[in-house]
């Protein structure tokens, strides 16, 4: 069996391309190689900041034989009255390249058509290769990419070589004027040479002797047990970010973790500050004790081996202290300006055109949060109030506009220092979560509330300016928003109507934008409720029982309750006579354009009717206790005990009689009947 070697040599790929380039490698080769008919047993593919490779193996010498039926013409045209086939039908088969001796008529479902078998010889590998390198290469989705010289081609960065071998043979692969060849290059700095390869063992092996290591994990590994190894020594605690680790092992060819230090003035500094500086500016890893306590300590990966680590040491310290010494600056700074006159400051700040400023944005939210505390706990309506006219006051401040990522941690960390509330100052921070899938959500009830006042707000917002979320694009993180707000009612167990929550929220935009408030207010609730039937299928309640309950339940701790009562029943043979009963219920009112409940039991006429009579009457009332008990599992068993009443009165009674009277008294139990179902949902949309 055969092999293939590609390697693209390249100027410093963006550390957050490597990966996502090497799985496309990957994917897009196995599509080209099965859509050529072309076998084979192992497809790898990696890179480092300097190259992206792909190997092959257990390619064969040639692509399979293959057999495809054609269906040509209709039959009356492809052949004569004799059988034989006219000129359309034989140059049809020409144009097609069909086995001659193939040539038939076959039945099909719009009648016979000529019908004809097109071979394909398979031709060696390595003749089709270069074509699926070549496609696989030019269609790489690179999140940006450049053109560098006069050269009329893109990609990541600007491309110096490119190793291209089929078994030890160079295969012709082109990216512009750059021709592939057998040779490659080691390390930028500490082996920069050629190095001639004709082997995938002997390209990785003699790589890593010119200290390039072309694998993602060995790297990250490596990386980690020296960073252990260097914890173990100093007995602390480097903490290994699992994110930041992925980013540092693209960043270079050749880990070497270097231990570095700070002046412990800088410890004055809130912990999130010292992180937030060395781990997103600096790229380092920091340092605790025992006990989670920061340290004066980090540990950078350089991409080379020094002679002296203590010449990168100092290179390392040199630029965090500067980082550093401004965060200790603006922290400073930052507190003499209170955080009433930072919120006033918003007034200058144009959140949205359409939407004003990020103070009438303020506005806007405090007036929601109120309400939601009013709704769920008055206890906490003052503290609510402050929390969230102060919790976007930390964004005008120069810490915050330095370090974007700190918004929300120093306005918890400011309003401390102001004596504020601690709920208010948590607030502030935690009405940013969920800031991701599987992020924390907020523990207080000023954050809670603060945190689904602002995202309804935005969604509201967006919506009734027509900024609605289409395909990918997403700029206002609308989806993020109403899945948090889900996840917050649902971890906090909040009783609200849903609908109420949106209707308040649109009361409170700027009389200046004109929408039809009925219509948003429905595009929002569904939006909403679709992220939250994603939700419970996620958690293996059925879509259908979703479906048939959500239009009855706008308190979605309700809605979960029920759909998932539902979801364990429906499928039961006692239920689906229910389920199945109900659409012929409605089947037979809608045909028949009846919607009145009333009926008269001296018009009976049947033991059926009397007896689906005699079970509607006590079930009813039972089943309204348990829904309003919210015993919503022994609601549907109490409904299940029509199923036997239900199904004798269909077998035994006609109900489209000639007799009015009687007729529109069987309608009117029936509707009675099936007013009872709905007290559950829809039913009709059970599978």
């Amino acid at each position: 069996m055969n092999t293939y070697l590609l390697e693209i040599g390249t100027e410093e790929i963006p550390a957050s391309f490597i990966n996502k380039i090497a799985d496309y490698f990957k994917a897009e080769t196995i599509k080209q190689l099965e859509s050529k008919n072309i076998e084979f047993s192992e497809i790898l593919s990696d890179g480092t900041p300097r190259r992206l490779y792909l190997y092959i193996e257990g390619l064969p010498e040639k692509q399979k034989d293959s057999e495809v039926e054609i269906i040509g013409p209709p039959a009356k045209i492809a052949f004569d009255e004799n059988g034989n086939l006219t000129k359309a039908g034989m140059g049809f088969a020409k144009s097609k390249g069909l086995d001659k001796d193939s040539l038939k008529k076959v039945e099909t479902e719009r009648g016979e058509y000529l019908s004809g078998i097109k071979r394909t010889i398979g031709v060696p590998v390595k003749e089709i290769l270069p074509e699926i390198i070549n496609n696989v290469i030019n269609n790489i989705p690179f999140p940006k990419s450049m053109r560098w010289g006069n050269k009329d081609i893109r990609f990541a960065r600007p491309v110096h070589w490119i190793l291209s071998l089929f078994n030890d043979n160079v295969l012709g692969v082109t990216l512009g004027d750059i021709l592939a060849g057998n040779i490659t290059y080691g390390h930028r700095f500490m082996s920069p040479g050629i190095i001639i390869v004709s082997s995938f063992k002997e390209y990785k092996s003699k790589l890593k002797e010119a200290k390039v290591i072309v694998d993602f994990e060995e790297r990250k590994e490596l990386i980690r047990k020296r960073l252990d190894d260097i914890s173990a020594k100093n007995s602390f605690v480097i903490q290994i970010d699992e994110d930041l680790l992925d980013t540092v092992a693209n960043l270079v060819e050749f880990p070497h973790p270097i231990l570095g230090e700070f002046p412990k003035d800088f410890l004055k500094l809130p912990k999130e500050v010292l992180v937030t500086s060395m781990k997103y500016h600096q790229k380092y890893f920091y340092v605790t004790d025992e006990n989670d306590n920061i340290l004066n300590y980090f540990a950078g990966v350089s991409n080379t081996v020094p002679k002296d680590d203590n010449v990168v040491k100092n290179g390392f310290e040199r630029v965090l202290n500067a980082r550093l010494s401004d965060a200790m600056f603006f922290y400073i700074n930052d507190q003499k300006v209170p955080l009433d006159k930072r919120v006033e400051e918003l007034k200058k700040v144009v959140y949205q055109v359409k939407l004003g400023t990020s103070y009438e944005k303020i506005e806007r939210f405090k007036a929601v949060s109120e309400w939601l505390a009013r709704k769920l706990n008055p206890e906490v309506l003052e503290t609510v109030s402050r929390a969230a006219y102060i919790c976007k006051a930390d964004l005008m401040t120069e810490m915050v506009y330095e370090f974007a990522e700190l918004q929300g941690i120093m306005g918890r960390e400011y309003a401390k220092l102001a004596g504020e509330n601690p709920n208010v100052a948590e607030a502030i921070y935690e009405h940013y979560l969920p800031r991701f899938a599987g992020d924390d959500l907020p523990e207080t009830e000023e954050g809670a509330m603060v945190s689904i006042a602002d995202k309804i707000d935005t969604i509201c917002g967006c919506f009734a300016v027509n900024l609605i979320p289409t395909g990918n694009n997403d700029p206002y993180a609308l989806r993020r928003n109403a899945i948090g707000i889900l996840l917050i009612i649902r971890n906090k167990d909040y009783r609200i109507d849903l609908k109420e929550l949106i209707e308040y929220t649109l009361s409170q935009l700027p009389e200046k934008i004109k929408f039809d408030k009925e219509e948003t207010l429905k595009k929002v609730y569904d939006f909403i409720l679709l992220r939250f039937k994603q939700m419970l299928i996620n958690e293996s309640v059925a879509a259908d029982a979703f479906d048939a309950v959500a239009g009855n339940f706008t308190d979605i701790i309700v809605l979960e309750k029920v759909s998932k009562a539902l979801n364990k029943i429906k499928d039961s043979d006692e239920f689906q006579i229910i389920s199945q009963s109900y659409k012929r219920i409605s089947n037979i009112l809608k045909k028949n354009n009846y919607h009145s409940t009333d009926y008269d039991e001296n018009l009976f006429e049947t033991d059926e009717e009397r007896k689906l009579d005699e079970t509607l009457k006590k079930q009813l009332s039972v089943i309204k206790t348990k829904m309003d008990e919210e015993d919503f599992e022994g609601a549907i068993d109490e409904l299940l005990n029509f199923a036997a009443p239900v199904n004798a009165f269909f077998d035994n009674v006609m109900v489209m009689v000639n007799n009015d009277k009687v007729k529109n008294n069987r309608l009117g139990l029936l509707a009675s009947l099936k007013s009872c179902y709905d007290i559950l949902g829809e039913l009709s949309k059970i599978n």
